[in-house]
């Protein structure tokens, strides 16, 4: 193909290519064997071919798309991993750090940075397209993969979604940051037909997965599109009765509706049962979190500046809160976990200093959001930021998922692209 007849398909490219980064890392992933990994470096390569094209034909662009703010925050971040995790910096979980693994999930999202950069006129159809394509893609490989959707056939309530990449709950994480733009261009956009039925499956897969932190966005989500794109008050009015109405009938079906009740709602009901002193114990997820987070107030000032190294909390005597029956026998016995939640893992591994490597470029985003005049880079970077406050508390992302690094470099994209960024000379 002559250069002249990929730059006439640079959008459908771009799509694909974005797509095809996602479907590897994200549904395919990098754990079961060679054949995986050599999945993921064939389509980084294609995509490195791809923004070559794309220096040729402008290299101005393509050097802005490298060297700038987002580059630098992920730069930075990564070598501090890199130094904690390879050279074994304090008390270093075994084994966990790998080179190869983390280069595959910091590089594809430069990557798809650089092809933004050289789409920004389509920017938001490119992101909504291949979000689309791997919502589809995230449901069929968990179908093909996950047993547990068997269970439903018998007639269980099961927690679905596990793919070779990772859980359910991962994938419910990936499938609510895809979804966001495709929602933007159904509620905001008006083009509710060409995307309604991926937001479907999306909300599916969310809701088949049981994952708490990813439920409680959607209703902020819709919040911040419906209250956002309101014209005037009588809009906005109308606006708030509809999230009211969907609220209450979402609520209802939880709780009501016994194979969701059996998903989520006994979840829900655990987890403020839980946080109001009715209940206690680690045999349940939120008793759990409440055993690290005591945990790690009683430890984190041992080392509160540097941390106690990669992953140190699984390996500290205090970790063993997760119940579980050796051999599915009656004994109960204690076993090490992470923090499941990426601000403690953070503080406690790298300390203050890697907590504010990591977070203040989040922070960034929220902050140039509220002040960007484009209403697209504005409602949904806003949106990215409250869902990973939500998804950051329930499991931890800075190492094992590419998911945040999309996001976050996405936003930055969004932003970079915004009017009122172009006039003051970009961020």
């Amino acid at each position: 193909m002559t250069m002249e007849k990929i730059m006439a398909k640079q959008k459908l490219i771009s799509v694909f290519t974005i797509a095809a980064i996602l479907f590897a890392r994200c549904n395919l992933g990098l754990s079961h064997g060679k054949a995986y990994v050599g999945a993921n470096l064939l389509v980084d390569f294609i995509a490195a071919a791809f923004c070559l094209c794309l220096f040729i034909k402008d290299k101005e662009t393509t050097k802005k798309s490298v060297f700038n703010l987002a580059t630098i925050w992920l730069l930075a971040f990564s070598i501090l991993v890199f130094i904690y995790g390879h050279f074994k910096i304090g008390v270093a979980y075994p084994d966990m750090y790998s080179r190869q693994f983390h280069l595959l999930t910091i590089v594809p999202p430069v990557l798809i940075m650089v092809i933004l950069f050289h789409a920004k006129d389509d920017l938001l159809d490119i992101i909504s397209w291949a979000g689309n394509i791997v919502i589809v893609t995230s449901l069929i490989i968990s179908l093909i993969y996950d047993d547990v959707w068997g269970e439903w056939l018998q007639g269980m309530t099961s927690r679905v979604g596990k793919t070779p990449a990772g859980t359910c709950v991962d994938t419910s994480n990936l499938v609510l940051v895809l979804m966001i733009p495709s929602l933007y261009q159904a509620i905001v956009n008006k083009q509710l037909k060409k995307h309604l039925l991926f937001i479907v499956l999306a909300v599916f897969q969310i809701v088949a997965s049981g994952t708490k932190s990813s439920m409680f966005p959607i209703i902020l989500v819709f919040a911040i599109f419906l209250l956002g794109s309101a014209k005037d008050k009588k809009e906005v009015r109308r606006n708030i009765i509809i999230l009211i109405a969907i609220g209450v009938i979402g609520f209802a079906a939880i709780m009501f509706i016994p194979a969701l009740y059996g998903i989520i709602g006994e979840r829900v009901v655990e987890m403020f049962e839980t946080l109001a002193g009715k209940t206690s114990g680690t045999h349940e997820s939120t008793g759990q979190r409440m055993g690290v987070i005591r945990e790690f107030k009683n430890h984190f000032g041992e080392h509160p500046i540097f941390g106690h190294g990669f992953y140190a909390f699984k390996t500290m005597p205090y970790a063993l809160l997760e119940e579980y029956r050796p051999n599915e026998g009656t004994e109960v016995a204690y076993r090490a976990i992470h923090t499941h939640m990426n601000f403690l893992e953070l503080l406690f591994s790298f300390g203050i200093v890697g907590f504010v490597m990591y977070y203040w470029f989040p922070v960034y985003l929220t902050i140039k959001s509220f002040f960007a005049r484009n209403k697209a880079a504005k409602l949904i970077v806003l949106s990215f930021m409250v869902s990973f406050v939500f998804m950051d508390l329930g499991i931890d992302m800075f190492y094992p998922y590419m998911t945040p690094y999309y996001t976050y470099l996405v936003a930055y994209c969004l932003l970079r692209n915004s009017r009122d960024d172009r006039k003051q000379g970009g961020l």
